[in-house]
């Protein structure tokens, strides 16, 4: 068969996008489209019926499915529907937020898009060479539906090189506040977001309302806040009543941004202990220096972003845990975090759990934490389950 501005699927493609999975990968095709990355292209069967309609790309996910449907959608029209559902989506269940992600890619039906709000202020992550091509849709469609001042693009992630998308950070349209920052109520305090800079889109959106499940426990607590980037845990335990933080973070941005928080929030930061280092040897040091916690957060980077990199994220999330279950006070708490989504939550109580051997202690699961309304986790795709947290507290038995 002649090449076509169009791929056709295998059993396992066919499969797949029968389920509604929208990632079609490269060895789920039969034959490959005539096509550039950023097309918009046909999805067929193997009797020549289209099946669906996604975008081409370059890398070994070569395909993101924008529709299941048969006949050619109007892209523009598609994506104000999804935008207008996802931004009244938010309105609904979370009414007061200035600051949330209006969309979380695949779960929004939008695949290989991200977009965060701060304020008057939207951060953007076009994953995919299809939406690369059509940012200047985006841009006009956000500006029919959202009163905003700036519009930013923060496309600083590596795999984008092999889309054939630009590795860049810059503002594409408007105007940013003064000092290129924006303050932000989020959950109990303000905090300060630089949209240029930062992780991410300038902060981590995700873990809004996961301070709230050590509330309880923080009067007159020493907190140890561990890969704490901008204090968001930290800033709410002082908040809460806690007798000192020390904060763990390898970025002295982060951390410069951490204090502007305290002072921005009008807290002290007499007690708050800023270490500028790696967090495994931070760790082994306060280790050595005898110190102990009442409540440690563990909040590390994603260390199995796939499948091929399981074993080494076991090692080093549960070398993590050994360290904490050392620093940690009979009765103390340990909120410990996993953003991988190829890292399951029973994979992580087992790290635990083998910590906990190792170290001849005991713990038990008090809470749990998982992602908030504005990351919602779409039934028929597992990887948007990404984000867990457990809060375990050491027993004296």
């Amino acid at each position: 068969m002649s090449k076509i501005k169009g791929a056709i699927l295998n059993r396992k493609g066919l499969d797949r996008l029968h389920k509604r999975h929208p990632w079609i990968f490269k060895g789920h095709l039969a034959t490959f489209p005539q096509a550039e990355p950023g097309d918009f292209i046909s999805l067929y069967n193997n009797r020549g019926k289209i099946e669906g309609w996604g975008f081409w790309g370059a890398g070994a996910l070569c395909i993101r499915v924008l529709s299941f449907d048969t006949e050619k959608p109007e892209l523009h029209a598609l994506l104000r529907e999804r935008l207008v559902t996802s931004l009244a989506s938010r309105k609904r269940w979370l009414p007061q937020a200035s600051a949330f992600r209006l969309v979380h890619s695949e779960s929004d039906g939008l695949p290989g898009l991200i977009i965060d709000i701060y304020g008057s202020v939207a951060c953007m992550q076009l994953l995919s060479a299809g939406w690369y091509r059509n940012r200047e849709m985006i841009i006009g469609t956000l500006l029919e539906l959202l009163p905003l001042n700036a519009i930013v693009l923060r496309n600083d992630v590596r795999y984008l090189e092999q889309e054939g998308i630009p590795r860049e950070n810059r503002l594409l349209w408007g105007t940013l506040p003064e000092g290129d920052s924006v303050d932000i109520p989020f959950y109990e305090m303000q905090e300060r977001v630089y949209p240029l800079a930062g992780q991410k889109t300038g902060i981590y959106l995700d873990v809004r309302n996961l301070p709230n499940l050590f509330k309880e426990v923080c009067p007159r607590a020493d907190v140890l806040d561990c890969f704490s980037f901008q204090g968001h845990f930290g800033l709410h335990a002082l908040h809460w009543g806690a007798r000192s933080i020390t904060a763990i973070e390898q970025s002295q941005e982060a951390l410069s941004v951490y204090e502007e928080n305290i002072s921005l929030n009008g807290l002290s930061s007499e007690n708050v202990h800023f270490h500028h280092g790696n967090a495994f040897d931070e760790l082994r040091a306060l280790e050595a220096e005898k110190k102990t916690f009442d409540i440690i957060i563990m909040d590390p980077p994603p260390f199995s972003p796939g499948k091929a990199q399981i074993e080494s994220a076991r090692r080093g999330y549960k070398e993590l845990a050994l360290r904490a279950y050392r620093l940690l006070r009979s009765e103390g708490i340990l909120l410990y975090l996993c953003c991988s989504h190829a890292f399951s939550r029973q994979m992580l109580i087992d790290v635990l759990s083998d910590a906990a051997f190792d170290t001849k202690s005991t713990f038990r699961i008090v809470r749990e934490g998982h992602q908030p309304e504005d990351h919602p986790i779409a039934l028929e795709i597992p990887e948007t389950n990404y984000l867990k947290g457990l809060l375990i507290q050491k027993t004296s038995k």
